[in-house]
């Protein structure tokens, strides 16, 4: 699995020929494979452009992508909005034609601009209680950091509540793990606490109800994993979330708890690095192990 390629066919070839040698069956894109020339200050869907404005024709990679799999993006969305549907040749209709999530062997994936991210606080794995960890701040994507304080965090109340939610967009590699309140803590939806993301000014709440500072997102508990070194695989729980050993006493994903909601009781959010740089990130997701690991593929 893949992300945010922007366009880049020497990051597709890297990719592939790492997916290939590492035996993959079946290549994902998860949305951002083209990118929307037109800055977002003069995006304006009532205004179509040129196509040469809106995207760089790229019929080679074009037909490369053809045969992914693959998810919209907000650039694949951006450039549909762009273009009258007889500007659109018929091979990059092809790619403006997929779904904007997908069921993918047991996980859900979807690009992850669907997502409010927040760049709040975070609390971190271990929970409350822990010197000088909780609320750390949390900074932009685009810091690069990958100690787990420097990342942009998902907001509960926007992810899908299934056991694994894979998605881009942030250009970041990180995981998350999303106690839902209904479960947190052993606590109930209806009278339990209101703990969860905090969230920063400005960003309204859910279901785009606005919401001060600090008001906690009721929808659960969203915990920053530690980071995982490339390469080593992670078991995933597709029943009731991540697996692997932890605080609780299992390994370090182990939440501890068992599947007592509808939904379950935990969501492990992955989130994949973006593949248009060099080293190029990607997942790699093994269907009969259970087990996901991060990749960069350099040349």
């Amino acid at each position: 699995m893949l992300a945010d390629l922007h366009g880049r066919p020497g990051a597709l070839r890297r990719i592939l020929a790492a997916a290939a040698a590492a035996g993959a069956d079946e290549i994902v894109c998860l949305g951002d494979y083209l990118e929307a020339k037109v800055p977002r200050r003069l995006h304006d869907p009532s205004r179509f452009w040129p196509l040469e404005r809106v995207v760089d024709p790229d019929p080679a990679l074009w037909a490369r992508l053809a045969g992914i799999r693959r998810v919209l993006g907000n650039q694949e969305l951006r450039i549909r909005e762009l273009l009258r549907p007889e500007q659109v040749p018929a091979d990059l209709a092809v790619l403006l034609d997929a779904p904007e999530r997908d069921r993918l062997h047991g996980l859900v994936g979807l690009h992850g601009h669907q997502i409010r991210w927040s760049t709040g606080r975070a609390e971190p794995v271990g929970g409350p209680g822990e010197p000088g960890e909780p609320g750390e701040p949390v900074g932009t994507a685009a810091d690069g950091s990958a100690d787990g304080r420097a990342l942009l965090v998902p907001v509960a109340a926007d992810v899908p509540r299934v056991p694994v939610v894979v998605v881009g967009h942030t250009h970041q590699e990180a995981m998350f793990e999303i106690v839902w309140s209904d479960t947190a803590l052993g606590g109930d939806a209806a009278d339990g606490p209101a703990v969860g993301l905090v969230r920063p000014a400005g960003m309204p709440g859910p279901a785009g109800m606005p919401g001060p500072a600090g008001m906690p997102d009721p929808a659960g508990v969203v915990r920053t994993l530690p980071p995982v070194e490339p390469g080593r695989p992670v078991a995933v729980r597709l029943d009731a979330g991540p697996s692997g050993g932890g605080p609780s006493g299992g390994g370090p994903f182990d939440t501890g708890r068992t599947d007592t909601g509808r939904f379950g009781a935990a969501t492990l959010v992955v989130n994949v690095g973006p593949a248009r740089g060099k080293p190029s990130h990607w997942l790699l997701y093994d269907t009969d192990r259970g087990e996901i690991s991060f990749q960069r593929a350099v040349r």
